[in-house]
């Protein structure tokens, strides 16, 4: 079996949407001839976890975890206890107020600011002694880099430097163009711009998970690079996905992933206006559930629900006891915020899920994706209209289950193979 080289820094059993991709690929590559030797953090502080999605790769997983010590308070009191032999504490590190004014935020302000391309740059002391050391034990054949953070590109861009080894980036998120919580510096800002571009026209093959991310990166680059950059989104993995049997409770409505305050609201005050004359008729009341990571802020503003008897907070969950959420649930809630290029990893497993989906979304690449679905009722993020209508998503009818081969990963990992047999052909002829 042919080796890569896989750096996906955010992999089981760290858990969140982030892992999905590297997950997937590495699950799936070896049914086509390759064998991931994945290369991953580990020692990320307050990181939430799924050891259901190390126990699907099975034994055959060939990994190396890379301690990370992340560049902030938490990290280094993690770091420091582990040094000492303690235990872990709680999920939350209790911080002084000291501490939480001088570094969370003079210090996490200036840290944002200055470390590119990201907070990660902190991990290439101790994972390129690492790579070295592989590439002399498993002779890769190629590279696959997957981002965001950004700096495992800065590695990809190293090992085809160094070794010669062809290399493919894929970008889950815009590089210069990402959200950050401070701007670079300028000075820096010209470095970080500088990264990107090499990144775009050294790696033999560029892939992003939107066409409108694949316009945003390609326009970086001359016209004569255009041609390696390929596109594959959002995947389900429908071997698993069948598997899994239907939970209970059985919900109205289902929301999964992450939530926080750029996603529209106006359905939450909609619902409730609806569960309150539902109630004055003494008729059951419409049951949602959040099932993911819920922002401070809008934790605080769903909290003024919960009173009420209908809003369900479930937190974060094993990516298994999701999936079984999804499929007993009547209908399934899209919400997304107002980013053109932005697929939410969820809308594969959404569609292909079969179920009603109740989508408040704006013009966009994931509302033409969407539009193309018969069982998918659009609404505007206005409370009102809202209302009116969000029952009508009962009124439609599940559909069988079946995506295109490009939605699921057994597909994706095809297409990437695919890619790598080209490169390291590519490769060997020079």
């Amino acid at each position: 079996m042919k080796k890569i080289l896989f750096i996906s820094p955010y992999f089981p059993p760290l858990g969140g949407s982030g892992v999905f991709r590297g997950q997937r690929l590495t699950k799936y590559l070896p049914e086509f001839g390759f064998q991931p030797v994945v290369v991953h953090f580990t020692g990320v502080p307050d990181q939430l976890e799924d050891q259901s999605l190390v126990q699907e790769l099975g034994p055959g997983l060939v990994n190396y975890p890379v301690k990370f010590i992340e560049p902030s308070v938490r990290g280094i009191k993690k770091w420091l206890r582990e040094r000492r032999g303690e235990g872990p504490q709680e999920k939350t590190l209790k911080l002084t107020r000291a501490e939480r004014g001088l570094f969370l935020g003079l210090g996490a302000w200036a840290r944002d600011r200055i470390l590119i391309p990201d907070v990660a740059v902190t991990w290439l002391p101790m994972v390129l002694p690492v790579l070295d050391r592989l590439v002399a034990e498993h002779h890769p054949l190629a590279v696959f880099t997957t981002s965001s953070p950004e700096t495992s590109h800065v590695l990809g861009w190293h090992l085809k430097h160094k070794y010669r080894l062809p290399w493919i980036a894929d970008f889950r998120d815009p590089w210069t163009e990402s959200v950050r919580p401070s701007p670079v510096i300028w000075p820096l800002r010209s470095v970080e711009q500088y990264l990107e571009r090499q990144t775009l026209l050294n790696a033999d093959f560029v892939t992003a998970y939107s066409h409108g991310l694949a316009d945003l990166l390609r326009q970086k680059v001359p016209a004569a690079c255009h041609d390696k950059f390929i596109v594959f989104g959002p995947a389900v993995d429908i071997a698993k996905f069948d598997s899994i049997g239907a939970a209970d409770p059985k919900f109205d409505f289902l929301y999964t992933g992450y939530l926080d305050w750029l996603y529209p609201r106006e359905l939450f005050f909609a619902l409730d206006s609806v569960n309150r004359k539902r109630k004055e008729k003494s008729q059951p009341l419409l049951q949602m559930g959040v099932a993911g990571r819920v922002g401070s802020m809008t934790r605080a503003f769903l909290e003024k629900f919960l009173d009420n008897g209908w809003l369900n907070l479930l937190g974060y969950l094993p990516h298994n006891q999701t999936l079984a959420l999804l499929k007993s649930a009547r209908s399934l809630v899209l919400l997304h915020p107002d980013h053109k290029w932005w697929l939410p990893g969820k809308v594969a497993e959404y569609l292909y899920s079969g179920k009603p989906i109740l989508a408040v979304i704006n013009e966009g690449e994931l509302k033409e994706i969407m539009k193309k679905f018969a069982r998918v009722l659009f609404l505007p993020n206005d409370r009102i209209e809202l209302m009116q209508k969000l029952e009508k998503v009962f009124e439609l009818a599940e559909e069988p289950r079946e995506l295109p081969l490009e939605f699921s990963a057994l597909g994706q990992a095809e297409i990437l193979a695919d890619l790598l047999n080209k490169v390291i052909n590519q490769n060997n002829h020079h």
